[in-house]
């Protein structure tokens, strides 16, 4: 008997060390790096899930941004991650979410190793990067702020684990991992060096599309080659034969700065994108970050639709810095159920002279600077209160504005009917914003509103007054429910402001001889067909031709023989006959080619 449980003994151990080894040699850890392009991250947190994966707070901030710890996940897990506010630190708010589902491999959880993945704001499925512990890696990060990725856009790389092709044929390895508030995707690759001499370039295939130069040990980058750690290095598309590596930065917030600040669109002619003249009355305007249209939610659409152009001004461009008067705007289109705006048709009253030079501005006309004297601001305030208001309370504003006093006169507001009141008031502000915290009352402390914190009154200093509507849901002492309802949220709204040059149209037309092969190709005294002479002229010796535009694109149908001397042929009469094409595009640039008719007797 005690032979048998001595036996049961051993295999009860055995079985619970066998356990724990195979749990522990069947796990690893796993690091998540998340970076928003605000670089913000007081409030965030995650949700995740996969074996011991699970919704966490953020577990500290490092120099590529936010990094969530999943510790002992079981080899073969997917492990999914979703990077999500968490305001009130116990939860997920799902209205404010970073990314979409990001699904990371079954191969990504090694045995006994941490491994770092890394994500970018707006990644979805499987946009994410995964770093080799066992080897140095590099991060490069490409974003082209117009959108413009080349089709052959890639990297010609050396010294890391994946072989690249030769030069002249890119590795198209750039992936996209995240999108920039503008709508544009960002692209990343991370390469794990087998060499400490290891560097790379991006480029389109030749020296005159390089978009940087050779990042590599010797010219200043990745330097400090350690086993298991990961640099990043962020480029932004500064043009075509860059090479002196002035648009690669080290840090998310010089990127950020560069990549993401508030511009307006450059014209990028191959895509008929950015900002641009499409005819003399006629802008399209793009923003690199989106902006809240009023529309949508204006009861007064004509209103909203004034804001929206009061948002642009055109103007010739005199010279550096000299500008001449607006000109009239006659309207300006936009998505008006969209509610974010990034581009905009511009229609003018007065023509543009593509013989001279304009510049568009944009300004949403929020205030950015502060006063250097105080500025008197009325503020008027709209009050509704609940029907179990008392009928004979006098409702007083208590705040930052009247030292926090409950019944001040000037701080009664007037009663409009049972359940509507209106008080007016003057503050002092400089800065851009002034924020003065209030709650109301009914004379006293003890009868005030029924809110969770204070209420936000947000004055800015380029008005004169300015209206706040405010709802009382309930009094602390009169049938108060269990919990106190939230204040309003009202915050300080930065100004967005930028100018470009508009892209002006005076490239001509482009006029081509397609047939007879005879004059294809070749200088206009070369373009010479044959006409029987004393024959009625047959049309179907009338050269083809083909006609494009820059901006109006195939005009072939606008192509005109104009009157006068380079019109006429008579085939009664031997001799060389000029013929002129014409085209015009709609900017009045003109293009004409052309050719001759020689009318020859046949040899007797």
């Amino acid at each position: 008997m005690k032979k048998v449980f001595l036996a049961l003994i051993l295999l009860a151990s055995a079985v619970f060390l066998l356990g724990l080894n195979g749990r522990a040699a069947g796990t690893g850890n796993l690091v998540v790096h998340f970076q928003a392009w605000d670089g913000e991250y007081d409030t965030l947190g995650s949700w995740a899930w996969g074996d011991t994966a699970a919704g966490r707070l953020k577990d500290g901030v490092d120099d590529f941004g936010a990094y969530f710890n999943f510790d002992n996940v079981a080899v073969g897990t997917a492990v999914g991650f979703i990077a999500v506010e968490w305001p009130s630190g116990t939860g997920p708010d799902w209205g404010m979410k970073l990314t979409g589902d990001v699904n990371l491999g079954a191969d990504v959880i090694q045995e006994g190793k941490t491994v770092h993945v890394y994500v970018w704001e707006g990644a979805n499925g499987a946009q994410y990067l995964k770093a080799d512990p066992d080897r140095y890696n590099v991060i490069a990060v490409y974003y082209d702020p117009a959108g413009a990725y080349e089709e052959t856009l890639g990297l010609h790389h050396w010294g890391w684990t994946l072989t690249g092709p030769a030069w002249a044929t890119p590795d198209q390895i750039l992936v996209n991992v995240g999108v920039a508030e503008s709508g544009y995707p960002v692209k990343a690759v991370i390469l794990s060096a087998v060499e400490t001499w290891a560097g790379f370039l991006i480029y389109a295939g030749d020296d005159a599309t390089k978009k940087t130069g050779d990042l590599k040990p010797d010219t200043g980058y990745f330097t400090n080659q350690v086993v298991g750690t990961t640099e990043v290095v962020y480029i932004v598309n500064a043009g075509d034969a860059v090479t002196d590596n002035s648009n690669v930065f080290l840090t998310p917030a010089q990127f950020a700065e560069e990549a993401f600040s508030f511009k307006l669109m450059p014209y990028v002619a191959e895509e008929k994108d950015g900002t641009y003249a499409v005819d003399p009355n006629t802008i399209i305007l793009k923003t690199s970050a989106s902006v809240a249209s009023p529309y949508p939610a204006a009861t007064d659409k004509e209103e909203a639709q004034a804001m929206v152009e009061s948002w642009f001004m055109v103007k010739e461009v005199i010279s550096e810095g000299v500008y001449g008067e607006p000109l009239a705007i006659e309207r300006v289109d936009f998505a008006k159920s969209n509610t974010t705006l990034n581009a905009f048709v511009i229609i003018l009253e007065d023509a543009l002279d593509n013989t001279k030079d304009y510049e568009v501005f944009f300004d949403l006309g929020y205030p950015s600077e502060t006063l250097t004297e105080a500025k008197e601001i009325t503020v008027t305030i709209n009050l509704t209160v609940p029907a179990n208001t008392p009928t004979d309370a006098v409702l007083s504003a208590a705040g930052a504005f009247n030292g926090w006093a409950p019944g001040t006169a000037e701080y009664v507001a007037t009663k409009v009917d049972a359940t509507h009141y209106t008080l007016t008031f003057t503050v002092e502000v400089t800065n851009p914003y002034t924020t003065f915290e209030y709650k109301w009352t009914r004379g006293a402390w003890g009868t005030e509103e029924f809110v969770e914190g204070n209420r936000p009154l947000v004055v800015p200093n380029n008005v004169d007054s300015i209206t706040f509507d405010d709802v009382v849901e309930a009094w602390a002492d009169v049938e108060a429910p269990a919990n106190k309802y939230a204040a309003p949220v009202r915050e300080a709204k930065p100004n967005l402001a930028a100018s470009i040059e508009v892209a002006m149209d005076t490239m001509a037309p482009e006029l081509t001889f397609i047939s007879p092969a005879g004059i294809v190709g070749v200088d206009a005294a070369q373009r010479i067909i044959d006409v029987p002479w004393g024959q009625p002229f047959n049309q179907n010796l009338f050269p083809r031709f083909r006609a494009n535009d820059d901006r109006d694109g195939d005009i072939t149908a606008f192509v005109y023989v104009p009157k006068g001397a380079n019109s006429v042929l008579d085939t009664r009469t031997e001799g060389n006959y000029t013929i002129m094409l014409r085209v015009v595009d709609r900017w009045g640039n003109v293009t004409e080619e052309t050719f001759i008719f020689r009318v020859v007797k046949p040899a007797a």
